[in-house]
């Protein structure tokens, strides 16, 4: 538990036969053979030029930060810190809040380690290699962001590293802290330590004391677990358990909430498939801005209840949602599902249909555009 709780981003024979081959071809006259076709033109260098992303780069680790903090009453000043890449003065100040006795500021430590520590497995990215994969899968107008942020992303990264690489883990302390913490009935630090805990029977108790006290992230994850026990063949005990859990949880958790919706949509937990009733929950997950909550909605039957015009209207939100930088490092993935997502929803459309999708998302935009941003710590 402790290496987990420390430690835990592609020959001469041929040569003889074709001496053979030109001995015995010398012997006879060789027939006359057309010209070999020109070579086809080399394509052209691959010339997108990149925009400054500094900044939004910036805006795209502290929402990611700001997600992974969630929960969490730390304050700013730590999640901007980690944002710039600056793990040790983070940690630095976290190391005395914890020390005082806050149990967020150690369960915040706890994160950053492993933050840390995939921060020093990355390998440092050629993000100019990338760019002929950029020119084929984003459109123009597109792409020179994309590469932009691949740079800053590339910029970002040894800085991270180094403030990772200063920072001061009292790993001792942030251990024993967050095991008191759990044994006095914390439900932050009981469900923070469970992820650590090997045991299935000790795991299941932290999380029930957490569930207990009716901590959302404990029910998210005793849900979690238990689908994935249930996809994998190991249970079929208490399914309709993973459903009671994630609407409870999804009452502050958008990603339990869209976890409820596919869940819903395709009978995974027991229950028959109900597309129609999960549609109100993953629409109220897209609502929340939820990063893989837009994608989800073309793929899985909750979405295809939609008409083509609403469908559309929420591609339009979600791409000018994350083009503010609200759905975090989660940037590019997501712009490429945009990208492929939208024009196919748009081909062989009627104009009409195009512009009501456009006009519907300008209103969803001012009714839910702050709501989003709001809970992804996007400004």
């Amino acid at each position: 538990m402790n290496r987990s709780f420390h430690g835990t981003l592609r020959s001469a024979a041929i040569a003889a036969a074709l001496l053979l081959i030109q001995s015995a071809a010398s012997a006879i006259e060789k027939p006359k053979q057309a010209a070999p076709p020109e070579a086809p033109p080399e394509a052209p260098p691959v010339t997108i030029a990149p925009t400054d992303e500094t900044q939004f780069q910036q805006t795209l680790q502290r929402v990611t930060t700001f997600r992974n903090f969630r929960g969490l009453s730390i304050g700013d000043e730590a999640i901007d810190q980690i944002a710039r890449g600056e793990a040790d003065k983070a940690v630095a100040g976290l190391s005395t809040l914890a020390a005082q006795g806050n149990r967020d500021a150690n369960i915040a430590l706890v994160r950053i380690q492993h933050l840390c520590n995939s921060v020093s497995q990355s390998r440092q990215q050629d993000w100019q290699a990338q760019l002929p994969q950029v020119a084929k899968q984003f459109p123009a107008e597109r792409a020179g962001r994309v590469a932009g942020v691949l740079k800053a992303q590339a910029e970002f990264s040894p800085r991270a590293k180094q403030g990772c690489s200063q920072a001061r883990f009292d790993f001792a302390g942030i251990e024993s802290r967050l095991r008191a913490s759990a044994e006095a009935g914390d439900p932050a630090s009981a469900a923070e330590l469970a992820q650590f805990v090997r045991d299935p029977a000790k795991r299941e108790a932290l999380l029930q004391t957490a569930i207990s006290k009716n901590y959302a992230p404990a029910m998210y994850a005793a849900a979690s677990n238990l689908l994935m026990a249930v996809q994998r063949g190991e249970t079929t005990e208490n399914v309709s358990k993973i459903r009671d859990l994630l609407k409870v949880a999804g009452r502050s958790m958008p990603k339990a909430k869209l976890d409820l919706a596919n869940c819903m949509s395709l009978g995974c937990d027991g229950h028959p498939a109900d597309a129609r009733t999960a549609l109100a929950f993953g629409t109220d997950a897209a609502r929340d801005g939820e990063p893989t909550a837009f994608l989800s909605m073309v793929r899985m039957p909750w979405g295809r209840q939609m008409p083509r015009v609403q469908l559309l209207a929420w591609q339009y939100f979600g791409d000018q949602l994350n083009e503010a930088g609200c759905m975090g490092d989660a940037y590019i993935v997501t712009s490429l599902g945009f990208a492929q997502s939208i024009p196919m929803l748009e081909k062989g459309q009627p104009t009409q249909v195009l512009d009501a999708a456009k006009s519907q998302a300008e209103t969803l935009w001012k009714d839910n555009g702050e709501r989003a941003k709001k809970e992804n710590g996007c400004r």
